[in-house]
Order: C-alpha cells, then sequence, then structure tokens
C-alpha cells in the first residue's frame, strides 16, 4: 500500500508541472500589484521629474524612469489595471453573448444551429482589425470602448467553443435520463448541460484573456486606447521607441512583462484544458432540436383495433429510420407488441439488433433531423405517436421512465445526488425543497440505501456503481410511473451487484403495479425475470412469446442460436463455447429474404428470397418468422451441411440454470 501511497501523489504533481506552478505565480503577482497599486509605496504614475529621466533601476527607482522621470514600476503596476481589467471585461462580455448562443446551437441543432453558425461564420470572415479601429476611431478611445470592441470580438469564439462542448455533453446518458423525466429543454440546458462547460470555458477564458492583453496592448501602442496620462503597457512601449537606444529598458520592461503575462495565460489556460478534456467521453445519441415523432399521414392506415379494454402499452408497427449518405438505415423495422400491468417483457438480440432504439423510439428520444418514425404507440387506448416534445415532458417521468445501463453516465457528475433525485419531484409533483428530499430519502431507503440523507449529499463518483444505480431507480420510480424502461441495468455493475439490482427492480414491479421493458443480453436474466420476450433480430421482431416456452423450446433458428451461445454451466468442462457465425447484417442494405440467412446453417433457397413473416405458434400468445422452424423435420431438399436442431438436442432449456 506504501508505495501505492507515494505514486499517486507524484503523478498528480508531474500533471500539473512547475511551468503550471511559475505561470500561476506570476499571474498572482501581477493581479496583486495591479489591484495594490494604490497602496503600495510608489510613487504616483502621472507625476513627472520624481527622479532623473532616462535612468536605470536604482534603489528608489527599483525598473529606472523613462523620459519624463517618471517610476517605471508604478506606471507597470497601474498599467496591470488598464490591460487585466479590459482582459476580465472582454471576456465576460463575449462569454455573455456566446456562452448561450453556444448552448443554443449545440442542444437544439438543427435550423437554430445553422442558423447561429452561419451569422457566427459571417462576423468572423469580417476582418476584426478593421472592425476595432472602425469602432474606436467612430466612438472614441476609452477603456469602455476597447473593452466592448474586444469583448464582441471574442463571441464568435466563445459561441465555437461552448456549441462544441454542449454537443458533446447533449449526447451523454445523464442528459437523456433527465430528458425521460420530463424536464424542459431550457432546464436541461442550464442545469444539466451548462455546470459542465464550466470548467473548459475557465481553462479557455485564460487563453482569451491572453490574446486580449495582446490586442489591448496594439491598440494602446497605435494610440486607439485609454489616452494620457493613464499609463498603459502598449502605451509606455510606444512612448520609449524614440529613447530605445539611449534608455532601453523604457521598452524592455513593459514588453517582458506583457510577454511574461501572456504566456502565463497561456500555459495556465493549457494545462487547465489538458485537464478538463477527459470528462468528455461516453457518448449517446444528440438531443433532439424538435420531435422526431411523424405524425402518420392522412391517408395512412389507422391503428388496429382491440376488443376488449386497451392494454397498458400498445406498440403497432413501429418503424424508425435514419437518413445517411448511404441510403435509409431502418434501426426498428416494423415491431409491434402489447404489455400489461404487473408483466415484464424481455427485449434480447445481438449488439446492434435494435433494442435500445425501440425504447428510444417508444419515448421519442431520437434525434430530430434525419429521421423517419411511423406506427403508433398506445398509452392505455392514447397515442403517443403525434405528440410534440410540451406534450411528452408531461408523459415522460411521470407515466414512462427509464434506468439506463451506466449509472456514472446517467447521473450529473457535477451536480449532488440530492439535487437530481430531488427535481422531478418538485417539476412533476411541485413539491417545495423541503417535501422534495423527505420524499427523495424514502425513495432512496425503498431501494435499499442505508443513510439515504448522507447519500443525498454526495457527489455521483463518491459512491459505489451499485449505489448509483439504485439512485438512477428511485429517480425513475419518483414520479410513480406506469411503465419502466430498463435498458441493460446491470451491465455495468459487478457480477454480485446484478442480481441485487433486478430484484430490486422485480419487487418495485409488484409494489407499485406498474410494468416493465427489460432490456437485455443476458439469458440468465430474462429467463429468471421476464413473463414474456420479444428476440429481435436486425431491426425486427423474428421471435415472441411466453418466456418459458420460447427458453425450452424455440422456434426461429435465431433463437435456438442465441440460446446455443449461452455459457452452460452444467455442461462438461472443457466444453466448447458455441458461437453464432458471421455479423448481422448491414441495416442500410439488409439481405433479401429472412435477414438471418446469410449465417444460418439451415438456410434454404426459400429463405434467400421469401421474406418470412410471424406467424402464431400452437402456443397461445407465441410467434415466430422462419421457413423452417426448429422441432421441425426438415424436408428432404435441405441443402447438404445442415442439420436439424431441436430443443432436445442443443439442451437450450438449460438456460435458467446453467446461464
Amino acid at each position: 500500500m506504501l508505495p501505492e501511497q507515494k505514486t499517486v501523489p507524484a503523478k498528480k504533481r508531474r500533471r500539473f508541472g512547475w511551468g503550471f506552478r511559475l505561470a500561476l505565480l506570476w499571474l498572482l503577482l501581477v493581479i496583486g500589484a495591479a489591484l495594490t497599486a494604490d497602496l503600495l509605496p510608489l510613487p504616483d504614475p502621472g507625476t513627472t521629474l520624481t527622479g532623473e529621466p532616462e535612468t536605470g533601476p536604482t534603489p528608489g527607482h527599483p525598473l529606472g524612469t523613462d523620459g519624463l522621470g517618471r517610476d517605471v514600476l508604478s506606471r507597470m503596476a497601474h498599467g496591470a489595471r488598464v490591460s487585466l481589467g479590459v482582459g476580465l471585461g472582454a471576456v465576460f462580455l463575449g462569454l455573455l453573448i456566446g456562452g448561450p448562443l453556444g448552448l443554443i446551437a449545440g442542444y437544439y441543432r438543427g435550423v437554430v444551429d445553422r442558423i447561429i453558425m452561419t451569422a457566427n461564420d459571417i462576423v468572423l470572415a469580417f476582418p476584426a482589425l478593421v472592425f476595432a479601429l472602425a469602432v474606436i476611431a467612430f466612438a472614441g478611445a476609452s477603456v469602455r470602448n476597447v473593452l466592448v470592441v474586444l469583448g464582441l470580438l471574442g463571441v464568435p469564439a466563445w459561441v465555437r467553443l461552448v456549441r462544441g462542448v454542449t454537443l458533446a455533453f447533449a449526447q451523454r446518458e445523464f442528459v437523456t435520463a433527465a430528458r425521460t423525466l420530463g424536464a424542459r429543454g431550457s432546464t436541461v440546458m442550464w442545469r444539466e448541460i451548462a455546470p459542465n462547460v464550466v470548467l473548459p470555458a475557465v481553462s479557455y477564458a485564460f487563453i482569451i484573456m491572453a490574446v486580449v492583453v495582446v490586442a489591448e496592448g496594439s491598440l494602446a501602442f497605435l494610440g486607439l486606447s485609454v489616452q494620457a496620462p493613464t499609463p498603459t503597457w502598449g502605451g509606455m512601449i510606444n512612448e520609449g521607441r524614440s529613447t530605445l537606444e539611449t534608455a532601453t529598458h523604457i521598452v524592455l520592461v513593459p514588453s517582458v512583462v506583457m510577454f511574461l503575462t501572456v504566456l502565463a495565460f497561456n500555459l495556465v489556460g493549457d494545462r487547465l484544458r489538458e485537464l478538463t478534456d477527459v470528462r468528455q467521453s461516453g457518448l449517446e445519441p444528440a438531443r433532439p432540436q424538435r420531435p422526431a415523432v411523424r405524425a402518420p399521414a392522412a391517408d395512412a392506415a389507422p391503428a388496429p383495433r382491440r376488443e376488449g379494454p386497451p392494454p397498458l402499452l400498445d406498440v403497432v408497427d413501429l418503424h424508425t429510420g435514419f437518413r445517411t449518405e448511404r441510403g435509409l438505415v431502418r434501426a426498428v423495422d416494423g415491431v409491434s407488441f402489447t404489455l400489461e400491468r404487473g408483466r415484464t417483457l424481455a427485449v434480447v438480440g445481438e449488439s446492434g439488433s435494435g433494442k435500445s432504439m425501440l425504447i428510444r423510439s417508444i419515448l421519442g428520444l431520437l434525434p430530430g433531423s434525419g429521421v423517419e418514425r411511423s406506427g403508433h404507440v398506445h398509452l392505455e387506448g392514447e397515442d403517443l405517436a403525434g405528440r410534440g416534445p410540451e406534450d411528452m415532458r408531461k408523459v415522460l417521468g411521470t407515466r414512462l421512465a427509464t434506468v439506463f445501463q451506466d449509472p456514472m453516465t446517467a447521473l450529473n457528475p457535477v451536480r449532488t445526488v440530492g439535487t437530481q433525485v430531488t427535481e422531478p419531484l418538485r417539476v412533476h409533483r411541485k413539491m417545495s425543497r423541503a417535501e422534495a428530499y423527505e420524499t427523495a430519502e424514502r425513495l432512496l431507503a425503498s431501494v435499499g440505501i442505508p443513510e439515504p440523507r448522507r447519500v443525498l449529499r454526495s457527489h455521483p463518483h463518491q459512491l459505489s456503481g451499485g449505489m448509483r444505480q439504485r439512485i438512477t431507480i428511485a429517480m425513475a420510480l419518483s414520479c410513480d410511473p406506469e411503465v419502466l424502461f430498463a435498458d441493460e441495468p446491470t451491465t455495468a455493475l459487478d457480477v454480485t451487484v446484478q442480481r441485487q439490482i433486478l430484484r430490486l427492480l422485480h419487487r418495485q414491479r409488484d409494489e407499485r403495479d406498474m410494468a416493465m421493458v427489460l432490456v437485455s443480453h443476458d439469458l440468465a436474466v430474462v429467463a429468471d425475470h421476464a413473463d414474456e420476450v420479444i428476440v429481435m433480430y436486425a431491426g425486427r421482431v423474428v421471435e415472441r412469446g411466453p418466456a418459458d416456452a420460447l427458453f425450452t423450446a424455440p422456434r426461429m433458428r435465431y433463437t435456438e442460436a442465441l440460446l446455443r451461445a449461452a455459457p452452460d454451466l452444467s455442461a462438461p468442462s472443457h466444453s466448447r463455447l458455441e458461437v453464432i457465425e458471421g455479423r448481422p447484417p448491414d441495416l442500410a442494405a439488409p439481405p433479401a429474404g429472412c435477414r438471418f440467412h446469410p449465417r444460418c446453417p439451415f438456410a434454404r433457397e426459400r429463405c434467400r428470397t421469401e421474406e418470412p413473416a410471424l406467424v402464431e405458434d400452437t402456443i397461445p400468445g407465441r410467434s415466430y418468422a422462419c421457413w423452417y422452424p426448429a422441432g421441425e423435420v426438415p424436408d428432404e431438399g435441405t441443402e447438404e451441411g445442415a442439420g436439424d436442431l431441436t430443443a432436445e438436442d442443443g439442451n437450450v432449456g438449460s438456460v435458467r440454470h446453467g446461464g
């Protein structure tokens, strides 16, 4: 343990480095001199003949005097006020204007983004120096005018920076999680994304300060900044040109101080930028600029009516496609299912089969442009497909809630747990702060978190993965949803915690009489906790039915292959694991016929040319899409090398006990 304890701090010291420390020390020295210039025992910077003109350093004048006998050190300290004041004001003004514009462009994207960035590019195309000279020549040289000009010139840079950072954080799961809780777009921007933009903005502010100091010095050198007798660094360099040969220090001192200050700002800004870059990871699809839901066309076929009372959740012929340069990518292609209260529907399939995209399509959490969506999503008979963002906001978090697979990215890293858990309570249930915190404590206790009051004051990184996932579950359950979507909720957790989380979800489903949609790669998990299962492949449902029937006697060859690929603990030692040969198809150009046929050892000519439809099985509520299903003896025309794998031959029913 001792070597590790010594190594970690050493790495942190190397991470900052002596260059950063010296640069920070120099900036503190310059800022301190500017703030205390009137308190220091220095001569008045405008008083002439405080010493002999053009003399070098002396005990009374450590940096010498200029051509009029004024103390150079005093003028440097007072001149720092102008350079740093203009720099700080210009940075604040640029961020005040460019920050919100960058947030809006990066969050909403689409048309809003194009308008803002087009205007931004036009401003960047105009020569900055010409603009500065024109404004100052028209309005006059003063600290205010210089500050405003340099601040406005920095707006385009701030827009680009904040937009880029916003694009990265708008794709994080904690933003999607906030939207599933029904948060408004403005709330997500300012409470979820903006705090995460602060650190990159602070690091960039140091670099902008360096640019502004140089720009102000250049204007002062040209006589377009603050006028005499107020000292400025650029003005001192200009005044010392005539005495450059006889008194070099008059030009050298302000030049060196300006150089070191600019260098220090750049070093500090670069190092802070390096430290904040590690925060941008774990990307998810971007926040929509407008609802991705396309209301069905007027001549489209109406949703089929069902006899009797409507189910809790009824998805009918749901399609979601993304327009790309290669064509339309059909991520969800004609999915239908129903779900009753108190039951769990599991969605299984390989990565890329469309499971998570199915959930996002149901919830309307899709990019705002380049998306085609059709179909119907009924919640107790009410169609959600044509709802706008404001209407969906009333449903998300209150009737439909989601638990994501990685709790570290689903929680905002810069906000406390209490702030995040209480937000949906205050937004949807209109609770006061005290009521929300009291309810949040009960919520955390109900999901098995000890010392909930202490946890509410913590940040996500201070908690374990299992604790963080319990917190996301508490947030999802805070407004008593009717349907809970669990998108691989145990994937990022330790195996010892996975079963606890699944039992917790199952118990909460029963206690709250809600329905649950569980997305998982773990077939053993599905076998233990699901009532019904749908198997997806290449965006389509290829088999669905009761969990017991599907796991003991699968019909679709892809389902059979998935079950065979699951590890079986009851198999003999050193048994070879089965794999599904090949890769899932390209959804922009799927194969003709059955989409699984290129990987299926039982495929025949009919599989390559005709697409199988879902057909009802003899077991009630079960259907499959396969021309030659498992459990049936193949016709004599079976191609060479193909055989029939029945449920008994493959022992696929062992998943429940062996997985």
